[in-house]
């Protein structure tokens, strides 16, 4: 006999920005982590898992490090939360102090705007899975710490890319962080993530929107790209013996018909000056005569 519930929908990419867990740091278990199902989604190209139907994108854990292995520019944490089973937080190998110079002195950007040759330091980003913020001396076997990340499968086994390590040097901090986690659990991922249709086909819209302006954004800029490299070719003189040729042969061209043309005439008008040196000149008795004919056979015909 079934009991009539059925499994919570699993919503699309588009709908996430309503969830309440997609972002903000989910306080789970080890235990949670490694139960979380993949649907073969992404979000800005990070793989989402999810806890029933509630997407999971980044992760705060609390445990006790029970172990430290290090590899070829990595460094693992192996995490004890006491919830039955460990998970393994990753990390790139801490950095030289050669490495350490080279980030400090490359902390701000220069950026120059191509319009108005402003001179604008940007700061870089915070911490992120590349460049996490741990306190390398401070952490060893039996450190109690919360760690914050985002999740990786590897080898079927899930695991934590750190961004952020905090040590905790208290009871009272240990015991706050478990009962956020037990606050999340209840208020969050025991209930159902439901949305009306009406949400989802308003984030429907609104995602094909965003879709459409990006591929007109993109097309803008190659056609701007295409026009830029034209413009270059023409300031740099790359096309300078392509159209020096053409314009070469033009000029050759027009000036060997205006040639032509001209011969022609010359030639017409040399020969009309022929013809009239050739015909017969008349005396001024002959051209009266001729005239006086013509006059009488003109009256003839009238009459």
């Amino acid at each position: 006999m079934t009991s009539g519930l059925r499994k919570p929908d699993i919503y699309p990419e588009y709908c996430h920005e309503l969830s309440p867990s997609i972002k903000r740091w989910c306080p789970l278990r080890a235990i949670d982590v490694h139960d979380l199902a993949e649907w073969g989604m992404f979000s800005n190209g990070r793989r989402l898992y999810h806890h029933g139907n509630h997407p999971i994108k980044w992760v705060r854990l609390t445990g006790l490090i029970v172990a430290v292995d290090e590899f070829a520019k990595k460094r693992v944490y192996t995490l004890d939360d006491s919830s039955g089973t460990c998970i393994e937080c990753i990390c790139p190998a801490p950095p030289t102090a050669a490495e350490e110079a080279i980030a400090a002195a490359t902390t701000n950007t220069v950026v120059i705007t191509k319009k108005s040759n402003e001179t604008k330091a940007v700061v870089n980003d915070g911490p992120s899975v590349t460049n996490p913020n741990i306190p390398w001396d401070d952490l060893d076997v039996g450190t109690v710490v919360k760690i914050k990340g985002g999740i990786n499968t590897f080898r079927d086994q899930k695991q934590v890319e750190i961004i952020k390590v905090e040590v905790l040097k208290s009871t009272d901090q240990e015991v706050r962080c478990w009962n956020e986690v037990l606050e999340f659990r209840k208020d969050v991922l025991r209930v159902p993530w439901i949305l009306t249709p009406e949400q989802e086909e308003k984030c429907r819209r609104r995602a094909m929107k965003e879709n459409s302006r990006a591929l007109k954004k993109s097309s803008s800029k190659k056609h701007g790209e295409i026009k830029d490299k034209k413009l270059e070719r023409v300031k740099y003189g790359s096309d300078k013996g392509k159209r020096s040729s053409s314009t070469t042969a033009h000029s050759s061209i027009k000036r060997y018909r205006g040639d032509e043309t001209r011969n022609m005439v010359s030639v017409r008008e040399s020969a009309r000056a022929e013809h009239r040196q050739s015909r017969p000149r008349h005396t001024e008795d002959e051209a009266k005569k001729k005239h006086q004919t013509r006059q009488d056979t003109t009256y003839r015909y009238k009459t």
